[in-house]
């Protein structure tokens, strides 16, 4: 991913908290005669030895994936929040003569790692239990997967393989107009918050003040 040094992102601590927030990804790996993608939500979990993991679950019938050998390497990207940015938003193009023009900022998380299969049902179980009590957990009426009869849930497991993946290196970038001055960051945040209110422009102004505030703390 190309990522000039400004918009690097480098702590773990924060890539791991953004594929938590933002948990719906694309993986992609190299098939027998071209790319393949498919797009999952996944749970990031921690492994042995310190290493940490990918965890999610495809149909059996999805043959581009569930026909992997264990070991090929895999790209899972994450997308966190994004918006359009209009030059109009900076208070330095009044005294730049006009040079500014119209970019995109956003946050991107390129894991990589190799991929294995797991077909154990209890492997396949524990990993939907996971999954449905995190997602679960915030509804008025929480659903549990021992809500639906044992046989059904059965069925439904051979159904699924579950994918896991051993991350070997995290990319991370966080475009947030940290190439333009403070003010033209501050009024990029406040446009922002005053734009059409869509959720992930919300997110975005979050992501620009909490970059503001530990460059300040910093």
């Amino acid at each position: 991913m190309y990522t000039p040094k400004a918009f690097e992102l480098n702590d773990p601590d924060l890539q791991h908290q953004l594929i938590h927030e933002y948990p719906f990804g694309t993986l992609v790996s190299e098939g027998k005669d071209k790319l393949a993608a498919t797009h999952l939500p996944f749970l990031l979990t921690a492994g042995s030895q310190g290493k940490r993991l990918l965890q999610a679950h495809i149909a059996k019938s999805n043959s581009e994936f569930s026909q992997l050998q264990d070991g090929t390497p895999v790209l899972a990207v994450f997308h966190g929040p994004q918006a359009y940015v209009s030059p109009s938003w900076y208070p330095s193009k009044a005294s730049t003569h006009g040079k500014a023009v119209p970019t995109w900022n956003y946050v991107a998380i390129h894991v990589h790692g190799t991929m294995t299969t797991q077909t154990d049902p209890a492997w396949l179980l524990e990993h939907l239990r996971q999954q449905t009590e995190r997602y679960e957990r915030n509804q008025p009426n929480p659903w549990s997967i021992d809500d639906a009869p044992p046989d059904y849930i059965d069925a439904m497991l051979r159904g699924i393989i579950g994918l896991e993946i051993t991350i070997t290196c995290i990319e991370a970038k966080q475009k947030l107009s940290q190439n333009r001055s403070l003010v033209d960051q501050q009024s990029v945040a406040e446009s922002l918050r005053h734009a059409d209110g869509s959720p992930l422009q919300r997110a975005l102004n979050g992501e620009i003040s909490r970059l503001m505030d530990s460059n300040t703390l910093g």
